[in-house]
């Protein structure tokens, strides 16, 4: 049996420690607004789109500016613009049980935690003020922080610099199939998510044992 000798755990956000949000808020839109143009609307939004989604988690649009442009797109009626970030921001919300599995990896194992995520800046104030969600993990890399989101090699590069071991060493948890690709390319073990349980499970592969 091949032997692993685990040292960091790198952790997506959305989808992984909290729900996929943005698939959530989404279908609240278009019922709330009756939005008909649905594909236009997920490419809105979308992180890979080369749109107003991409941008913004780049850090190169603010929250404000995507709410602006979403409104005047979709001829969305509502005098508080800001409807559209709590839809957004408030449908991420912690997934079951991803507190205490990070607490148990932190207190059993030691590992060094950290967040790889392509995410909105002024998002990420609104999970922490909600949730504190930063006292689980030791690093974080945001793509507003680097211009660099997970469609690009050079990012999961830069998450070479934080792991603080070899990427042998490491694994990346992701719920989407291309970043596990890319992080495969530069070294990283993966684990593809898909709820808690599966999770727990995969982590035996590599010796890692958790009892929630």
């Amino acid at each position: 049996m091949t032997q692993f000798n685990i040292k960091t755990l790198v952790f997506d956000l959305g989808g992984v420690f909290f729900t996929s949000g943005t698939a959530i808020c989404l279908q609240k839109i278009i019922d709330i607004y009756g939005i008909k143009k649905h594909h236009e609307l997920r490419e809105f939004f979308s992180d890979g789109s080369q749109k107003e989604g991409h941008l913004i988690r780049l850090g190169l649009l603010t929250m404000d500016e995507f709410e602006k442009r979403l409104i005047s797109k979709f001829n969305i009626n509502d005098d508080n613009i800001h409807h559209i970030r709590n839809l957004w921001f408030g449908s991420y919300v912690p997934l079951w049980n991803m507190e205490k599995l990070l607490d148990q990896l932190r207190e059993k194992y030691n590992f060094r935690l950290v967040v790889f995520s392509g995410n909105i800046r002024e998002r990420i104030e609104f999970l922490e003020n909600r949730y504190h969600f930063s006292e689980k993990f030791d690093a974080f890399l945001y793509s507003f922080d680097c211009k660099l989101n997970k469609g690009q090699i050079e990012f999961y590069k830069e998450l070479l610099n934080h792991i603080k071991c070899e990427p042998s060493e490491a694994i990346l948890i992701d719920d989407e199939r291309k970043p596990i690709r890319f992080a495969q390319a530069v070294g990283f073990n993966t684990v593809l998510y898909y709820y808690t349980e599966q999770l727990i499970n995969d982590l035996k592969k590599y010796g890692i044992e958790i009892n929630l």
